[in-house]
């Protein structure tokens, strides 16, 4: 029983590696974006088998996408997608709780990322460069653009200076920005691992409601250390100070809003306001700076002071 087993499993795993080169591959050539999702099926796989079977699998993925497409860049993609696969798998048999699979594994990926990028830019690539090199080319050609609209010299430079205004903030908070990115793509990735898990009857703990979303308990500590670190950092005038105190900042302010968001949601669901009303209301949050600053403290509130009473409450 068990030499069948372990026979079905090896089949199971070669298939994996296949249709995965051919989907990798696939995603490369026309939707680079599919590739957030590539981690799913070898989750599924690994949270049914073992890390092993699992990190097999990936290992003759990549093998095979680096002969048929480019080894280098098959070599970076197993470097980034690898370690966040594995910790995923071994957070979900530990039963770990939905939302810190989701945070944890966000942050190996975030910090595989930019160990990838130190070591690219130690071999001459520079992303910060890149963008910059970018950025001038799309400006020389808004300029273009502005001055055929018969605009005075005055008018194009308070233009070119709004325009690189712009691009020195998104480029200061781009390492916040991208690990938000990844954090969502992480949400996205575990409710795909659940749904798929519950085909084959394996159950693993839910990501709760979002009305009923709530950050860690040991969250508030970790934002004071690090609004500490900042505070630190920029007293002892280090470099990119600045840059990593905006960055703290509005990761804070982010997940803040994100529970806060969810606290409105809570009550508006228990008013039993409809849907329509509650997306409406949502809406004229987004739009408005001044509430998105009010929710991020609702959330802050929340987090001491447990306004839904969900505090320890399971997972469903």
């Amino acid at each position: 029983m068990n030499e069948y087993k372990t026979k079905f499993e090896s089949q199971e795993s070669v298939i994996l590696a296949i249709v995965m080169s051919i989907y990798i591959i696939f995603s490369i050539y026309f939707f680079p974006i599919l590739l957030v999702i590539a981690p799913v099926p070898f989750i599924i796989y690994g949270v049914k088998t073992d890390l092993k079977s699992c990190l097999l699998s990936l290992i003759a993925t990549f093998l095979t996408v680096g002969v048929l497409f480019d080894s280098l860049t098959s070599l970076l993609l197993f470097l980034i997608l690898v370690p966040y696969t594995l910790v995923c798998i071994y957070m979900i048999k530990k039963r770990v709780k939905a939302i810190k699979v989701v945070l944890y594994s966000a942050s190996i990926l975030f910090i595989s990322i930019l160990l990838l990028f130190s070591i690219l830019k130690v071999g001459g690539f520079d992303l910060a460069s890149k963008l910059e090199e970018n950025f001038s080319q799309t400006l020389s050609i808004q300029m273009d653009m502005l001055s055929e609209m018969g605009l005075t010299t005055y008018e194009l430079l308070e233009k070119r200076d709004s325009l690189r205004s712009y691009f020195e903030t998104a480029l200061m908070i781009f390492p916040s920005i991208t690990f938000i990115s990844i954090f969502i793509g992480s949400y996205i990735n575990y409710l795909l691992v659940s749904l798929g898990l519950s085909k084959i009857g394996i159950s693993i703990l839910n990501i709760p409601e979002f009305s009923r979303l709530r950050l860690p308990d040991n969250f508030a500590i970790g934002t004071l250390i690090m609004l500490l670190t900042a505070f630190l950092i920029r007293w002892m005038n280090i470099s990119y100070a600045d840059s990593i105190y905006v960055n703290i900042m509005v990761l804070i302010g982010a997940f803040l809003f994100a529970q806060g968001l969810s606290v409105i949601n809570y009550f508006l669901l228990k008013i039993k306001m409809k849907k329509f009303f509650r997306v409406l209301a949502y809406i004229f949050v987004f739009l408005t700076p001044q509430i998105i600053l009010g929710v991020s403290t609702l959330g802050g509130i929340d987090i001491i002071f447990d306004l839904r009473k969900i505090k320890g409450a399971k997972s469903k």
